[in-house]
């Protein structure tokens, strides 16, 4: 049964490997291109879904997931570096902005490798630094709250984002706290 309004794509696995080259080799902002190639790896497998079960679908399925991996590894180490940066710089929204779109596993995959970067100073720094932080949002969190209980960040004005990505590092690096 045809459909009037509808078209059909075909993929070749070396069309779409050199596709996805040249848009990672063109790439300005390898987060963009991470979610574009995700997008297509989406659309593939949604409109593909007849094809599914078939060699020709599991090779060109293979071929996507390849490309994404690559460029989600990517996309990490250029994380990494901002986040090494941001960690020397005590910056808490370029921290925040590292934190907020990855999934927590991969920030504390990213954390792991940052802190095996920086020198033992910096780790001080960071250590006391996020530690002082923290207690501070806290404090000034409460002290805006109409509850003694709770805590209220926008009242404080500080970002829940920067407070979130804060309370993951001082937990990786003052674990006894």
């Amino acid at each position: 049964m045809s459909n009037k309004n509808s078209i059909n794509i075909r993929i070749s696995a070396d069309e779409l490997q050199g596709f996805c080259q040249k848009l990672l080799k063109r790439s300005r902002d390898i987060s963009k291109t991470h979610d574009a190639l995700m997008t297509l790896e989406s659309f593939i497998s949604i409109f593909g879904h007849p094809s599914q079960g078939t060699e020709e679908y599991q090779i060109i399925e293979n071929t996507i997931h390849k490309i994404t991996e690559y460029s989600r590894e990517k996309l990490l180490k250029k994380y990494t570096l901002d986040l090494i940066a941001a960690l020397k710089q005590c910056n808490a929204s370029a921290i925040a902005a590292i934190h907020t779109p990855l999934p927590r596993n991969d920030f504390y995959q990213i954390l792991q490798t940052a802190i095996e970067a920086l020198s033992d100073d910096d780790i001080r720094l960071v250590m006391i630094w996020s530690a002082n932080w923290i207690e501070e949002a806290t404090r000034l969190a409460q002290e805006a709250s109409d509850d003694s209980d709770d805590m209220d960040f926008n009242k404080a004005d500080i970002p829940i984002e920067e407070f979130q990505a804060i309370s993951d590092i001082s937990r990786v690096l003052n674990p006894e706290t």
